[in-house]
């Protein structure tokens, strides 16, 4: 037995028995776009980061990528292969793969340790392997590492299942996904993790590049609708497939670097429905891609009258820069409305603190005023004079425009009641600029000199 024992103990120690090459660990996401149609025309790239050991120091690697279902190393796979070049920062889409051909692979070369790390693309087709529901690995064809023109090895990703999603409109079904597409300030070829948790930790739901990649996806009818017209070649734009069933929605995004695969920037959302109103909980729009504008900053604009009284209608009017935003009113009087344009009755005089909460469901924004309600006593009050204030907010400029040509006094106030300017109307506008002012708030007082009617209006200098 010592006889046996002793050689072998030797060859171990001595490290004579050769490396064997692999995947060893890596960032790979856990969905893929698939289909069971004759003919998938919703292709969406599929990408990851893998960790190759095991390969000969410092030597030049021919390889191209694919998936399957099966972790044998008797197969290739299926899909067309995405080819990512570290070091000349091409990205090329191969429809023939093959070691005979330099059309049909892309090189990478390893360290003084045997190691290499980088990018991997795959288009899926309409093999039987991308069928909904079904499981599959990524594959990483090599050739000898020293010019060999045939498959020497076979490195397979068994620590990583991918799950084929068809795009669907079935909310938490296990095997629908739906797109979603942005637009972030990141780089051109860097890589956007898609995660499902706030700490975007584990593995992404899903990869995508941020255009423009020059791949110029969109000249295959094949590649999916969304990702034709609204992220190939875009700059900036990204998009992918994720789960319907996804019970959290996107809670983060990670940019990755091209070259590094470290992380760059993250964003987050704690409860899956973004600032701009996109809900990804449990998403249900299958190929009709939501966008997520994931740096969007809600802003909104409100007019509320200064002054109003008891038992006349009043006209509330708000507006946002999200068109998924709703209004809610409180008028400071326990009065309440919902909606862009509202009206309200003040029943008793005095300062009311109203008020108007933009929601988007992600996010809100609330503006408040003071409205000085008067006493309506004996006569009817008249009704306030009535004119327009265009642009507001304004840079400076403004033009105050007014319904008929009767001589009026214009007057600007700033927020201390000190006049800023006061100017005849003859006609019906009037150009005012008040550009080497402070910015803030002001009021602009129309009087109507024949009638006596007088009409005032807030207008905020940026």
């Amino acid at each position: 037995m010592k006889k046996l024992i002793l050689p072998y103990l030797i060859l171990i120690t001595s490290g004579l028995y050769a490396q064997v090459p692999m995947i060893n660990g890596g960032k790979v996401p856990q969905v893929i776009e698939g289909s069971s149609a004759a003919s998938n025309n919703t292709r969406v790239p599929f990408w990851c980061w893998l960790n190759l050991t095991g390969l000969n120091p410092n030597s030049t690697y021919h390889y191209f990528t694919m998936m399957d279902t099966t972790m044998s190393m008797a197969s290739n796979g299926a899909g067309l292969p995405i080819v990512v070049n570290k070091n000349t920062r091409v990205i090329r889409r191969i429809q023939n793969p093959s070691m005979t051909s330099n059309t049909g692979f892309d090189s990478l070369m390893t360290d003084a340790g045997g190691n290499y790390s980088g990018w991997f693309g795959v288009e899926p087709t309409a093999n039987g392997r991308f069928f909904p529901g079904n499981i599959l690995y990524v594959k990483v064809m090599i050739n000898n590492g020293a010019g060999g023109t045939t498959v020497a090895n076979r490195l397979v990703g068994n620590a990583f299942q991918v799950k084929s999603l068809a795009f669907g409109t079935t909310s938490m079904s296990a095997t629908q996904g739906s797109a979603l597409w942005d637009s972030l300030n990141a780089a051109p070829k860097n890589f956007i993790g898609v995660y499902d948790n706030i700490n975007a930790g584990g593995r992404p739901q899903s990869f995508a590049i941020v255009e423009d990649d020059s791949l110029y996806l969109r000249q295959f009818v094949s590649t999916a609708p969304f990702y034709r017209n609204r992220v190939d070649s875009l700059n900036f734009h990204w998009g992918t497939i994720i789960p319907n069933n996804l019970a959290t929605g996107v809670n983060a995004l990670v940019e990755y670097n091209f070259t590094s695969g470290n992380s760059v920037d993250t964003t987050f959302d704690s409860d899956g429905i973004w600032c701009f109103g996109t809900n990804t909980v449990n998403m249900s729009n299958g190929n009709l891609a939501l966008y997520l504008n994931s740096t969007f900053v809600l802003m909104g604009n409100a007019m509320m009258p200064d002054t109003t009284w008891t038992s006349f209608t009043a006209t509330f009017t708000v507006n946002s820069n999200s068109p998924n935003s709703s209004y809610s009113w409180n008028f400071g009087d326990a009065g309440t409305a919902s909606g862009a344009v509202v009206t309200h009755q003040y029943l008793t005089p005095g300062p009311m603190n109203a008020y108007v909460v933009i929601s988007t469901g992600g996010c809100s924004d609330t503006i408040y005023h003071t409205v000085m309600v008067m006493l309506t006593t004996g006569m009817v009050a008249p009704m306030p004079l009535s004119f327009q204030v265009m642009p507001n907010p304004t840079n400076g400029e403004f033009i105050i425009t007014t319904r008929d040509n009767s001589e009026k006094l214009i007057t600007v106030m700033n927020t201390l009641g000190e006049i800023i300017s006061s100017q005849e109307l003859t006609g019906n506008s009037l150009r005012i600029d008040l550009s080497g002012d402070p910015t803030g708030i002001y009021f602009i007082q129309v009087k109507d000199k024949i009638s006596g009617k007088t009409g005032t209006k807030k207008i905020v200098l940026q």
